[in-house]
């Protein structure tokens, strides 16, 4: 999705509601952030949970597909004739530190292997840790070094002395157990910890490389493996004590062009800037503290192998009907899929609408000087989509019409808005076709990579909550082909359908189905008004009319209107950027790539983008799936 926006903010409310559902069905609840604001909040130790989460989890669940490239090509060596083990994980074949575990009783001796796999490597220090003055010995390849090879001394009973003796543990590594990339947790904790990254006069304590020398069997090897620092992510603590991530990368495509300072660019929120290395590289004080370092193998850079990777989605999901609910009734079945000979093309047509329920209010505080904090944005999330082919013989038959299954809990329904009611989204109680996120959000990628263009109704919003990014040019809005930019008003679907197609939608509730296809019918009307050149003239004849009844259609003669609808809120705008170039740190100046303006303030919280809640101004009030028009 980065890749396609080229530049654009993109939001990572997908991938943030997915790990907060794992980290509460592991009650890891440590791992999420509620968007309140705290001097207490952590984000050194909170990353590096989240990071060692993230790993292990990526870990176990590619380690039970049946079908994983190979990734890591293996030496030259003599063909082998026996049964071959599966291929690991994607994530484990780069990550993974292969070794053993060798515990020696100090008594009598023996000794115990037992075989050991991890991905992630924690940084230990010495327990009296002088200053980086250069003459302490202690340097960061020392450092790896113990980190990797965990010499331990502790007590136990020996089951083949029986007696309870000390016990010596170490890893035995050989080099070629090594991983590609080295994942590091800094775990810098202690001041003292910290003391040792603090620049001295002659040089900084973490270098652009690394030789680390593998052990095994206490014997180091004499030829050292060397690895190039790639990316870290650093916590920058503010003059008032908060503090925020930022990340910083090695970028390989930057390496050859002349013009930047270095291939190092700071990512600090939505603010990139291209930084020396020795900034990159520098600790100058207390207020920039290390928590996750990345490093890559550089002896192992041809012997990877990305091309097994799948890169794109099998087509054949959008021709199979899928549907985890058990009580699904065929009456309710609106939706045909795609055969093999209509999957999508460049420029293909589809109507789209979606309709959204609330996960989360918004919380505020009113201070005594009448103005009003958002301490918690509220938060929307998918839960129906429709899809309607946009021309040939089936022109307006939905091929998706799929109820999203939720795990978590739904605090508004806001069916007067979307249509759904309670049970809808329960797959033990749900007559509808319901489906579980990722596949609907694989779909409607796929119509993306396909090159669709889609036709809606406030399609902007639609597409943010949804957390997709589709690119201008494949996306029609009826929102804006019938908008006068002197009347500055947009207009809802239910009044366009009124007075193009001579039709009232959206008597009792909403339907997807029913407004994905007024609008496709809406973008057809155009373009025959458009051959006809009447269309200005129609447009100057809506506005007024829409004048003339307020903007909604007049009731039906014999039907009792229903209550009106509240006013839908305002969406609120995100508070401008604050940026201090000037931020002075306990004796060093903080650089501005650095500075905590760099964040963007939504309603007073300085939330990271890693793990902040989505803002208001992204998804507003109750019924605003629509976006800031009327519908």
């Amino acid at each position: 999705m980065l890749e396609d926006a080229k530049g654009t903010n993109c939001q990572s409310s997908n991938f943030c509601k997915t790990v907060g559902v794992l980290a509460h069905s592991l009650n890891a609840i440590d791992l999420i952030d509620y968007g309140r604001d705290s001097l207490d909040m952590n984000y050194a130790h909170m990353i590096q949970l989240f990071h060692r989460f993230l790993i292990d989890h990526l870990s176990s669940e590619g380690n039970t597909f049946p079908h994983n490239p190979l990734i890591v090509l293996p030496r030259p060596t003599p063909p082998r004739h026996d049964v071959q083990p599966p291929v690991a994980a994607p994530i484990t074949q780069l990550l993974g530190l292969n070794g053993k575990n060798v515990t020696v009783c100090m008594e009598c001796r023996a000794v115990r292997e037992k075989e050991h796999m991890t991905h992630l490597v924690d940084l230990i220090y010495p327990r009296k840790v002088q200053a980086n003055d250069g003459s302490s010995g202690i340097d960061f390849a020392s450092i790896l070094h113990a980190s990797l090879v965990r010499q331990i001394i502790h007590k136990a009973t020996c089951q083949n002395c029986k007696q309870f003796a000390n016990f010596e543990s170490m890893r035995s590594i050989p080099a070629h157990a090594l991983p590609p990339i080295l994942a590091l947790n800094a775990n810098v904790f202690g001041e003292g910890d910290l003391e040792l990254w603090l620049d001295n006069k002659k040089s900084t304590f973490l270098g652009p490389r690394v030789e680390v020398r593998a052990q095994v069997e206490g014997i180091d090897d004499v030829k050292g493996v060397m690895y190039e620092l790639r990316s870290m992510v650093v916590k920058i603590v503010a003059k008032d004590k908060r503090s925020h991530l930022v990340a910083i990368v090695k970028v390989p495509e930057a390496e050859s062009q002349k013009d930047l300072q270095s291939p190092w660019f700071i990512f600090n929120d939505f603010v990139v800037h291209n930084i020396s290395e020795e900034e990159a590289l520098s600790f100058p004080g207390d207020w920039k503290v290390p928590t996750i370092l990345y490093m890559e193998r550089v002896d192992m850079r041809n012997r990877l192998d990305f091309s097994g990777l799948p890169d794109e989605i099998d087509a054949s999901i959008l021709s199979h009907d899928t549907s985890i609910s058990m009580n699904r009734d065929k009456n309710l079945i609106k939706h045909e899929p795609l055969r093999l000979d209509e999957l999508p093309r460049p420029g293909t047509l589809v109507a789209i609408d979606a309709e959204f329920v609330s996960m989360q209010q918004e919380e505020t505080e009113y201070r005594s000087d009448g103005t009003k904090k958002v301490l918690r944005p509220a938060r929307l999330s998918l839960a129906r989509v429709s899809v309607l082919r946009g021309d040939g013989p089936k022109q307006g038959v939905p091929f998706i019409d799929d109820h999203i299954h939720t795990s978590e809990v739904i605090v508004d329904y806001l069916t007067e808005w979307s249509g759904i009611k309670y049970g809808d989204l329960d797959p033990h109680v749900s007559r509808y076709t319901l489906t579980p996120l990722k596949v609907v959000y694989k779909k409607l990628r796929l119509l993306v990579d396909r090159g669709c263009i889609f036709i809606g109704h406030g399609l902007s919003k639609d597409f943010r909550i949804i957390n997709i990014f589709v690119p201008p040019e494949q996306v029609i809005d009826t929102v804006d082909l019938y908008f006068l930019n002197s009347r500055q008003r947009r207009l809802s679907l239910r009044f366009l359908s009124w007075f193009i197609l001579g039709e009232n939608i959206q008597q009792d509730t909403h339907d997807s189905i029913e407004d994905a296809r007024s609008a496709l019918m809406l973008y057809k009307a155009y373009h025959e008004f458009e051959e006809q050149g009447i269309f200005d003239q129609k447009l100057e004849e809506l506005y007024r009319e829409g004048r003339k009844h307020q903007w909604k259609p007049p009731p039906i003669s014999g039907v009792i209107p229903a209550a009106p609808s509240p006013a839908l809120p305002p969406a609120q705008a995100a508070a401008p950027v604050q940026f201090n170039p000037f931020a002075m740190m306990q004796g060093t100046m903080m650089p501005p790539a650095f500075a905590p303006g760099g964040f963007q303030h939504v309603g007073g919280l300085n939330i990271p983008n890693f793990f902040g809640a989505p803002s208001a101004a992204q998804f507003g009030g109750p019924g605003a799936g629509r976006g800031q028009w009327p519908r």
